[in-house]
Formats: C-alpha cells, structure tokens, sequence
C-alpha cells in the first residue's frame, strides 16, 4: 500500500538543523564572540553557553581574497560575504536573538 519510507540521513539532518535554529534563538547577541583559530580562520561563539556544549558554536569566519566568508551552523548551506572582520561579528550578531527566525519567515534576505 501507500508506505513511505524516511531516509535516516535527512530526518537526522533536520533535527540537527531544527536544534541549531533553536540555539541561536536563545542567543543574546550581546554574548556574540569571535575567536581566532588561526591567521585565516575564526569560530563564532555563544559566550553564555557552557564551554564544551554543542550550542556553544554558532558558526566560522574564513578570510577570502576580497573579504570574509561566513558560515551559520544553523544554515550550513548558506555563505554571507562581509567586507571586513567587523561586518562579518555584526552579521552573526544580527542572526541571534530569534531575529533569523523572524527574518525567514517573513521572507527578508539577511
């Protein structure tokens, strides 16, 4: 009969997705930290969130030939390209909060 199958893969992905949005709803931007992994590369951090807790990482900053590439943990599949250090700390500011929420389901492009 009319049986659907759930492939095992997906439905992990979209709870991996569904708890990352969370997260970063429950982060306060003002906790918003980049931290240097090395000359090129950055880890964005939820500041209040207790060291070692998966929430704790909310996405990475990669220096480019004409900027930075930022990377959300809650959209892996999406870059935002900031022309400076700065702009890209303010983008991951502007994304906690519930404001991406908000933002994605009103149709509004960050």
């Amino acid at each position: 009969m009319g049986h659907t199958r759930t492939d095992p893969a997906r439905t992990w992905q979209q709870v991996v997705h569904t708890d990352r949005v969370r997260a970063l709803s429950a982060t306060d931007p003002a906790d918003v930290r980049v931290q240097p992994i090395d000359a090129t590369c950055w880890r964005v951090v939820d500041a209040a969130a207790a060291w070692g807790d998966p929430e704790m990482l909310i996405g990475f900053v990669e220096r480019t030939a004409d900027g930075f590439d930022c990377t959300l943990m809650a959209a892996l599949h999406e870059r935002q390209h900031t022309a400076s250090l700065e702009a890209a700390h303010e983008y991951f500011e502007h994304q906690c909060g519930g404001r991406r929420c908000h933002d994605h389901e009103s149709g509004a492009q960050s």
